[in-house]
C-alpha cells in the first residue's frame, strides 16, 4: 500500500487493555460506564470503566453488535435477529427471529429518531444479506443483494446514513429521511481495493468525517464526508482492526477493537488514540419492544 500523502494526519493507536478477544467488535461509549465491546465468537462482555478497570461477564448467547436500550438493558444484534441483554448477568433474551443460517446478522447501529438498524452477512458469495431496520412496530428490510453488511453510522444533522458492504469493499452515502426513516439516492463515498483490505466498522465525527477501520491493512482512515478522500490515518499495530468509537470524557479518544487473527502480537486487544477532533454520544433505542 503507498504511504500517506503529505496532507494526511498519522496517528498511531496503542493497546490500552489487556484482554484478548477472538474477535473485537461493537465498541460502545457512554459517560456513566465507559467503554464496552464484544468478543463475538467468545460470547463475552467486556467493560473499561471510567478508572480504566477492566470486566468481563460471559454471555448466554452469540451476540454480534450492542446499542443503548431504552433502560439499562443494552440492545443486543444476535446472530439470527435482535434481542435484550442485561450488561450485569451475561442473559440475552430474543425478541426478533430475523434469518437463519447461512445467513448471519451483523454489525448494527441506531439511527437519530431511536430506530434500530442492523445488518447481515453471508461467506458464500450469494449475496443474500440485507439491512433492516426495528421499531415499535417491527423489522422492516431496507437493501437487499449485500454480501457482508458492516459499518453503519449518520452524519451529524442525520441527513445521511453511512453503510459498509465488506467484501463488496464499499462505503455508501444514502439521503435519510428522519421522519420516515427511509434511505434514498445512493453514492458510493468510497471503494476500497480488496488488496488493501476491507472495509469493515466505521464511526462519524462531529464534523461529519467517517472514521473506517481497515481490516487486513492495520489502519484507520478518517474520510471526508463529501469526497471520500483519506485525511488521516490511524496506524494500528495489529493487521486486523474490526471497528472503532469516540470516547474520553471529551470524546476525542478513539477505540478501536481488533481481530486475534494469526500469529500477530497484540491481536484481539482494544486499541487507543486521541484525535484532533471530537466524537458524538450514541443515540438511543427508543422503539420498545416491537409486535414481530
Amino acid at each position: 500500500m503507498a504511504g500517506p500523502s503529505s496532507c494526511e494526519v498519522v496517528l498511531e493507536a496503542a493497546p490500552v487493555s489487556t484482554a484478548v478477544a477472538e474477535l473485537g467488535e461493537s465498541p460502545l461509549w457512554t459517560a456513566d460506564t465507559g467503554l464496552r465491546w464484544l468478543d463475538v465468537p467468545g460470547r463475552q462482555l467486556h467493560t473499561l470503566d471510567l478508572e480504566g478497570r477492566h470486566q468481563c461477564v460471559p454471555l448466554s448467547a452469540r451476540i454480534t453488535a450492542v446499542e443503548l436500550g431504552p433502560e439499562e438493558d443494552l440492545l443486543a444484534v444476535t446472530s439470527t435477529g435482535f434481542g435484550w441483554l442485561d450488561p450485569g448477568s451475561g442473559h440475552v433474551e430474543q425478541f426478533a427471529e430475523i434469518v437463519a443460517a447461512p445467513v448471519s446478522m451483523n454489525d448494527g447501529g441506531i439511527d437519530p429518531r431511536g430506530r434500530a438498524w442492523a445488518g447481515s452477512a453471508v461467506r458464500d458469495g450469494s449475496r443474500r444479506g440485507a439491512l433492516y431496520r426495528l421499531d415499535g412496530r417491527g423489522v422492516t428490510t431496507h437493501l437487499e443483494k449485500l454480501s457482508m453488511s458492516n459499518g453503519i453510522d449518520w452524519s451529524p444533522d442525520g441527513d445521511e446514513l453511512y453503510h459498509v458492504d465488506s467484501t463488496a469493499g464499499t462505503v455508501t452515502a444514502w439521503q435519510f429521511h428522519l421522519d420516515s426513516g427511509e434511505l434514498d439516492m445512493p453514492r458510493l463515498l468510497r471503494r476500497i481495493p480488496e488488496e488493501t483490505g476491507l472495509p469493515d466498522g466505521l464511526t462519524v465525527d462531529g464534523n461529519g468525517d467517517l472514521w473506517l477501520a481497515l481490516w487486513g491493512a492495520g489502519q484507520v482512515w478518517r474520510l471526508d464526508r463529501e469526497t471520500g478522500e483519506t485525511t488521516a490515518i490511524v496506524e494500528v499495530p495489529v493487521p486486523c482492526p474490526t471497528s472503532c468509537a469516540f470516547g474520553g470524557r471529551d470524546l476525542s479518544t478513539l477505540y478501536i477493537t481488533t481481530a486475534n487473527s494469526g500469529d500477530a502480537v497484540g491481536g484481539g486487544l482494544l486499541h487507543a488514540v486521541d484525535v484532533p477532533v471530537r466524537g458524538l454520544l450514541p443515540h438511543r433505542f427508543s422503539g420498545g419492544v416491537p409486535c414481530v
